[in-house]
């Protein structure tokens, strides 16, 4: 990795001089008599006059090398790196306070007056000499030089902005913090290990061993085999200069292990050219699709190496945060979850919105892990689920990761988005093509006859309108997903369609399913298993679902109905039916549009592009052909003032408190989370938390339900941190039994705040064990007649 005028050498160089000195300020007397007896005094700060170490030092290091301006930049980022590395990131208000600069002043003629014994103890015989640090920090002199020290915030945002020192800065003060924690957690940086390429194939093998479907496998062996070729025909000139990858392929052709199998000899050719071997990262655009990803993983990489898991509600001692090569080793519950957070793993399993909210940001604690993705492979898999308004500034953000860092990235999809064109467009660059590992794709979707879209758009429709519909159109037999934009309007289907039933226009041979968000994940679970299971017996099924469904749900109906939706939308609702080929050529997805139901969810400029391309019955073949159409209509009529502020603003200025503006997921204000207390294992869990958080430690309770004989506890006196490894994981498994509802406008069947069970305070809602069937129903989840509480 390099920035302008910094070698990948000096990059090395600059985060040792930081790692070295980015504590020398506890040298002093305040911060012993703070170690020792507690006792608080601003003259115990450190990182401050640390700081300016940093600067002094990486200033004589660069000097002689580069000229005066790049020299007292690259200082400067040296320094807050340095300043802030027990807080968060800011250029703003550095040097507003007279009061600091004679703090600090006082610090260093204290720090001089020590400066033979702690050069000697230090050891910083190989980075200086006496003489010259015996002259640091000149503090007087910085405070003076206000052109390239005190006004270097404001160069920075004018006439000195350029994106390179906010990659610079983030990744510096990522390595910085990261190997401070590490260190502090006595736990030491792994080297990464290599996994045979061929495992990907073996697992395949012994996966689809008893499949039937000869066709199928096939066609999956032959794209695998046709990705393998391109890399392996890269010369070393493209590895060098080609950072982006992308698998375009229909649905079911197995991109998931394709693209894991793709890094792997990616892997191994940086190792025989380059001599390091990549970290792997995948990003998976939701929570709900990763189990299924992670346990394909996992059997992949067995105990060739080390799986990590990652996302908001992770549990620590699940197989994916589990070291599979050294199982007998004990770790403590702290480690874990400091593995977990510094992504210190072989192969790192995580979503986008810690990918991305973790580049986008100036907070500590996300951009700890960020280092990881230098010199990293990051596959991205469904990138189309990636908000449209932001596609310019993430393909901006991938080619100057590409550039600066060395990371390699494997964009994989159906509907491959303009994600780069409009990124090169944001930064006035030409358009560069990405690699595409399946150059012939077309010819994989043109062989794809499994489904076709029929449009029946003439006039919106309320529920008894479809059922007539979906009677019409549906044959007797015939297995179905409905797939419906609004949680309210699929509880209303589905209770409307389980009426037709009772009145006999549905046989009751037809089993019926309810699918979204409304009931807790622990259901969700248990309806996929159920349909998969009657599917595969060959039993009709109904399923009413929300977006649920749409990526990650490997479920195989004769017919679909899907309520109007972005183009991309209505492709992956059509991965779920014919899903293997095996059924009838061209099944139907029929759509139609529910009212005003679309305009809750997607705007109407959305709407607007679909509907001029849904004029006509299309098949599978012209997929493709409509993807591209509707995303050359985004690039000429959309715009993207979100992605170019924050780039402008956030990235390329600085300005950190601009990027807190970057949601990948919309965080609406009015939005909490119910805890539903549906069994026994949940009542466990919900009493585990109160006691901890009541500073209660039940260590024999807790190991009965954690089970992980690899996971250390402490008998007795957890430390804070302990404590909130527990409190994080036990939050993990409770997630298991939550729903998020909007509380403003939980009008009618209010349930209760969580801290009426026994005290403790938390934002949560709670529906008492003895109370569910009150607030909950089991097919359809969280009852709310008024339909105000549910989410889209």
């Amino acid at each position: 990795m390099s920035f302008p005028h910094l070698s990948g050498c000096q990059v090395k160089n600059v985060a040792c001089l930081l790692g070295l000195l980015h504590d020398i300020g506890k040298y002093t007397d305040a911060f012993q008599i703070y170690l020792t007896q507690g006792i608080e005094s601003k003259m115990k700060n450190h990182a401050h006059i640390s700081a300016f170490y940093a600067h002094a030092f990486t200033h004589r290091l660069l000097a002689q090398e580069m000229d005066q301006t790049n020299a007292y930049v690259w200082s400067f980022v040296a320094y807050l790196c340095t300043r802030f590395h027990h807080g968060n990131l800011t250029v703003n208000r550095l040097f507003q306070d007279e009061e600091m600069w004679a703090l600090l002043r006082r610090q260093s003629s204290h720090l001089n007056e020590k400066s033979l014994v702690i050069f000697h103890d230090m050891q910083l015989d190989d980075v200086a000499d006496i003489d010259f640090f015996q002259t640091c920090p000149d503090i007087q002199q910085l405070q003076q030089e206000t052109r390239l020290f005190v006004r270097m915030p404001e160069h920075l945002a004018g006439r000195l902005r350029h994106e390179c020192w906010y990659f610079a800065i983030i990744y510096f003060f990522s390595v910085l913090i990261d190997s401070d924690k590490l260190d502090s957690g006595e736990m030491a940086r792994n080297q990464i290990s290599m996994i045979p390429v061929h495992a990907v194939q073996a697992y395949l093998q012994n996966k689809h061993s008893s499949n039937k479907q000869v066709e199928l496998r096939d066609r999956r062996e032959r794209a695998r085999r046709d990705m393998l070729n391109v890399i392996n025909q890269l010369s070393e000139q493209q590895l060098h200069n080609e950072y982006i990858l992308t698998i375009t392929a229909p649905t079911g052709i197995g991109k998931t292990l394709a693209a894991l199998q793709c890094a792997l000899r990616l892997q191994e050719r940086l190792r025989d050219i380059y001599g390091y071997t990549p970290r792997i990262i995948t990003g998976i655009p939701f929570v709900n699709i990763i189990e299924q990803t992670a346990m394909d993983y996992e059997r992949v990489i067995g105990s060739h190496a080390k799986l990590l898991v990652h996302h908001r509600l992770t549990d620590l001692f699940a197989a994916g945060t589990i070291d599979a090569k050294n199982q007998s080793e004990e770790i403590s519950v702290e480690q874990r979850l400091l593995e977990v957070e510094a992504w210190e793993a072989d192969v790192v399993l995580t979503t986008f919105v810690q990918l991305f909210q973790s580049l986008l940001t100036g907070h500590n604690r996300l951009l700890k892990k960020i280092n990881k993705l230098a010199g990293s492979i990051v596959i991205l898999d469904e990138v189309q689920a990636l908000p449209e308004k932001y596609m310019p500034l993430i393909g901006a953000t991938l080619r100057k990761m590409g550039q600066y860092y060395g990371t390699r990235f494997i964009l994989m999809t159906a509907t491959q988005p303009k994600i780069l064109q409009l990124g090169d467009r944001l930064l006035n660059e030409n358009y560069r093509e990405p690699v595409p590992l399946l150059p012939n794709s077309h010819k994989y979707f043109s062989t794809m006859r499994r489904t076709k879209f029929v449009p029946l758009l003439q006039t919106p429709i309320n529920n008894e309108q479809f059922i007539d519909l979906f009677l019409t159109y549906r044959s007797s037999g015939q297995s179905a997903v409905i797939v419906v934009n609004t949680i309210k309007r699929s509880i209303d289907l589905f209770r409307a369609l389980k009426e037709s039933q009772e009145a006999g226009r549905i046989p009751e041979t037809c089993e019926m399913y309810y699918l979204s968000t409304n009931i807790i994940p622990v259901h969700r679970r248990l309806v996929i298993q159920r349909v998969k299971e009657q599917l595969q017996a060959g039993v009709p099924v109904i399923l009413v679902s929300t977006q649920t469904i749409e990526a990650g749900v490997d479920l195989d109906f004769d017919i679909g109905f899907r309520d109007l939706a972005p183009i991309t939308s209505l492709v992956q609702t059509a991965g779920r039916v014919n899903r293997e080929g095996r059924k009838a050529e061209l099944c139907p997805v029929y759509l139609v549009e529910f009212e005003k139901d679309n305009q809750y969810v997607y705007e109407i400029h959305h709407m607007s592009r679909t509907r001029k391309l849904l004029d006509r019955v299309i098949e599978e073949p012209q997929y493709p052909e409509l993807i591209e159409q509707y995303y050359t209509m985004l690039m000429n009529e959309a715009s993207f003032e979100e992605s170019e502020r924050l780039w402008n603003e956030g990235i390329v200025r600085l300005n950190f408190n601009e990027l807190e503006q970057f949601e990948l997921i919309e965080q609406y204000g009015d939005i909490a989370d119910v805890f539903v207390e549906w069994d026994e294992r949940a009542t466990e869990l919900a009493d585990l938390y109160e006691s901890v958080r009541q500073g209660g430690w039940p260590i024999e309770r807790m190991r009965q339900v954690f089970g992980k004989e690899t996971i250390r506890l402490s008998d007795s006196s957890p430390s804070l941190y302990e404590q909130k490894a527990i409190l994080r994981q036990l939050t993990a498994q409770m997630s298991q039994y939550m729903i998020q509802v909007r509380v403003k406008r939980f009008l009618q069947n209010r349930a209760f705040p969580f801290h009426t069970r026994n005290e403790v305070v938390s934002d949560w809602f709670w529906v008492p064990r003895n109370q569910v069937n009150e607030y909950y129903d089991v097919q359809t989840g969280f009852i709310d007649e008024t339909g105000g509480a549910f989410m889209y």
